[in-house]
């Protein structure tokens, strides 16, 4: 994590320090810049907190389905990226969304065995329908 002053000057900070001096009421502005990779947090008192979601994301155990929600999360609602983010919970979405598809994949090859197709040609379509699907 990177902490910008009011001058502009950058310093690594880490989430003990940023918590005891800052909360999520003193935000005025929140916004993911695809452009350099940093969502970029702005506070009432004129400081800039620029979280670089690759190494946040870098220690994250992910599926392709969980990754593609994270950065719609990132897209749509930036600062609930951030509020888990800070909280730690990013593993804990990641995790919740991995379930779903495993159970909504065991879901989707019972329906196409169903209809008659081999269990291998059922699981490569539930696959290809969670490639299109995030």
């Amino acid at each position: 994590m990177e902490w910008a002053d009011k001058k502009g000057r950058i310093d690594m900070m880490d989430n003990g320090n940023w918590s005891e001096q800052y909360s999520m009421e003193n935000i005025m502005g929140c916004e993911y810049n695809m452009d350099n990779g940093y969502v970029e947090v702005y506070y009432s008192d004129g400081n800039i907190l620029q979280l670089k979601c690759e190494e946040i994301e870098a220690n994250l155990r992910t599926t392709e389905q969980s990754l593609a929600k994270l950065h719609k999360l990132l897209d749509s609602k930036p600062i609930e990226y951030v509020a888990m983010a800070l909280s730690g919970e990013l593993q804990v979405y990641c995790d919740i969304e991995a379930d779903m598809v495993k159970g909504m994949f065991g879901t989707i090859v019972q329906g196409y065995l169903k209809q008659g197709y081999s269990k291998t040609m059922a699981e490569a379509l539930a696959r290809e329908f969670f490639r299109y699907e995030s």
